[in-house]
């Protein structure tokens, strides 16, 4: 299940907090493996994500991998065992979850452990520092 939690950003110079959030839902992860990139979800994918199926079950596998992709591609590497450990499912539910995923179309499948999402769909990036 996903739990909630305070975010507290500090500029690592001044020691000030820059940025303080709280109730911070993650999906799929626990904060210390987040990392500091983004993930953008097109907004025509997201009318895709109403179908009753995916938002009443696969939305949280799904999220798991979008948060997954790899830098700047469209690829997912997702170790089933890792998956459902993290999800704390059980070995069917990730299954059925996985095959709703790919029968829509949502997902497709590579090889053993890559999946593929389509163009437009959701893609990962990292920001970059900017100097004044």
């Amino acid at each position: 299940m996903a739990e909630k939690y305070k975010l507290v950003v500090v500029n690592p110079e001044t020691g000030e907090v820059t940025w303080l959030e709280d109730d911070i839902l993650i999906l799929g992860h626990k904060p210390y493996r987040i990392d500091k990139g983004y993930v953008k979800i097109f907004v025509t994918f997201l009318y895709d994500l109403l179908d009753e199926e995916i938002t009443g079950k696969a939305i949280r596998l799904l999220m798991y991998m979008i948060s997954r992709l790899e830098y700047n591609s469209y690829e997912i590497t997702i170790i089933p065992q890792e998956a459902i450990k993290d999800l704390q499912i059980a070995r069917k539910t990730f299954y059925n979850w996985l095959n709703v995923l790919i029968e829509k179309n949502i997902i497709k499948k590579v090889n053993r452990y890559k999946y593929r999402l389509e163009p437009y769909q959701a893609i990962k990036g990292q920001t970059a520092k900017v100097k004044d």
